[in-house]
């Protein structure tokens, strides 16, 4: 009877070991299975999701939906991405293989032909495409896609990591693309918030390989106080461009991570030179002398940033290391307004000309945190010179810029998106470039633009983007202030989201959360 028991007893023993084995194994399981998602606050947001419009692409390429024939690693080289390999034929003729057992999110297989598509629709939707690519013909076969331009374009491969380029499937149906463009990223679509957030889960099929995680969610937070709060209270696991007054609350390294970088961003000023006082160099000249880039830098933004000269920083080897700028001094300025027929006659310390008085609008708009800042000091320091200076502040810049209604407009815009000049030179100063929306024109720019893009001889095509500059400087075609920093603050448990020196990319196949 005790030997019965004895057993008994061993096999209750050995089935309670089996069952809390088997337990354990599936909490193990469960944990390992656990869906990863990630949710980011985001200071900016696109107007939709199609790429070829506005700058669109640049979030659809964000969000890990939409990727380009090549891209830009962080040292701003070009590299392999939907195309595995090219060759220049000639100065016109461009062939790239297109990379083998690549799927759409549909399931739909990328041939040459479906990249000829997306791209032939985004020549047609927004002038800048044609304006960045200057595209004559593309023709498509099998795997091969050939890009014929109508002059030489030195800077086409850059130009085509743009996301304004990125590679849709244009099957899919017009109707879808505003909403749910079908990309070949490793994140497609879940759900789209129009103004609030967009959801992406991981495409399972993405010819990089799996992604880390399951779901992303990208919220829209415009304030920058609410989004280092939703970071610091959990609702949010990334923020992005944190501003510097808030970027001390997340300097404990045993929660945060900071990543930060020299960003290609500079923020300046349009002039709209329809206005009948910016139109006269004295005015334009006064203003640059009298606003304090150096203030601006070093106090306002706390040292995230460095003065500007031009409007490339000086980490380029084209950017403003040879350019001649301007100082402050009020004094200077002062005089130069004297000098050019602007007096004050009633004793308001604001200037006058043929009886009207030296006053401008200044357009500032909040989702860039230093832009109201700069503004108002803008303000103070053009008063001290007899400008009357006002603040009119913006939900989002672009259609103002687009109206018209302005007369200087702050704005922070990335100048280097093609790791060459050439593109931010013809876009925001060529005669007629689609962002030119200060309308400055100059025909010696134009020329000079124009030679640029037909000399490969690297060391000369820098030195005729120096004079380029130092023409728009000595003009005063726009007001160059200074080059900020970018950064992005994350939980420490969130991996593979450092910040780019440019904007298009955040969410990959990497990205990773514990």
């Amino acid at each position: 009877m005790k030997k019965k028991l004895a057993i008994l007893s061993l096999v209750i023993m050995m089935f309670t070991s089996l069952v809390a084995c088997t337990n354990n194994n599936s909490q193990n399981n469960a944990a390992s299975n656990e869906a990863k998602n990630i949710v980011v606050g985001l200071n900016l947001y696109q107007t939709n999701l199609d790429p070829a419009l506005e700058w669109n692409g640049w979030y659809v390429s964000m969000y890990g939906i939409g990727e380009t024939l090549v891209k830009f690693n962080k040292n701003m080289e070009v590299e392999p991405l939907l195309s595995d390999s090219w060759k220049k034929i000639d100065d016109l003729t461009w062939q790239f293989h297109i990379r083998e057992g690549v799927k759409f999110q549909n399931g739909t297989a990328l041939t040459a032909s479906s990249v000829k598509s997306s791209m032939e629709r985004a020549l047609k939707a927004n002038p800048r495409t044609q304006e960045m690519l200057n595209v004559n013909s593309i023709k498509a076969d099998g795997q091969e896609l050939t890009i014929t331009t109508k002059a030489p374009h030195t800077t086409l491969l850059g130009n085509l990591a743009d996301p304004i380029n990125s590679i849709i499937d244009t099957s899919a149906g017009e109707d879808t693309v505003a909403k749910a463009p079908v990309g070949t990223g490793p994140f497609k679509i879940k759900s789209y918030t129009d103004g609030s957030e967009v959801v992406v889960e991981r495409f399972d099929d993405y010819w990089g390989g799996k992604a880390l995680i399951n779901q992303a969610t990208f919220k829209y937070i415009k304030d920058d106080n609410t989004r280092s709060m939703a970071l610091q209270s959990g609702e949010i696991d990334v923020a992005n461009n944190v501003s510097i007054n808030n970027l001390s609350l997340f300097e404990d390294k045993s929660k945060y991570a900071i990543s930060t970088t020299t960003s290609l961003r500079i923020v300046m000023s349009y002039f709209n030179f329809k206005n009948e006082f910016l139109k006269d160099p004295a005015v334009r000249r006064a203003i640059a002398l009298g606003v304090d880039r150096e203030s601006y830098a070093s106090t306002l933004l706390k040292g995230t940033a460095v003065p500007a000269t031009g409007p490339f920083p000086g980490s380029l080897p084209f950017g403003d290391k040879n350019l001649t700028g301007y100082k402050y001094n009020a004094a200077e300025a002062a005089k130069i307004l004297s000098d050019a027929g602007y007096k004050d006659t009633d004793g308001d310390k604001i200037l006058e000309k043929n009886g009207k008085k030296l006053s401008l609008n200044i357009a500032v708009f909040p989702t860039r945190a230093e832009i109201p800042v700069i503004g108002e000091a803008m303000q103070a320091q053009l008063k001290e010179i007899g400008i009357d200076a006002n603040l009119k502040s913006y939900e989002t810049v672009n259609p103002i810029l687009k109206s018209g209604d302005f007369d200087l407009c702050l704005y922070n815009v990335n100048t280097a998106t093609t790791g060459d000049p050439q593109s931010f030179l013809e876009l925001y100063f060529r005669t007629g470039g689609s962002t030119n929306f200060g309308k400055y024109s100059n025909a010696n720019v134009d020329a000079l633009i124009d030679q640029y893009k037909n000399e490969y001889d690297t060391e000369k095509r820098y030195e005729i983007a120096t004079k380029v500059q130092q023409t728009l400087i000595d003009d005063n075609a726009g007001l160059f202030l200074v080059t900020p920093m970018g950064n992005r603050v994350s939980k420490n448990t969130v991996s593979g989201m450092e910040v780019y020196p440019i904007d298009f990319y955040m969410l990959d196949n990497k990205v990773d959360i514990k």
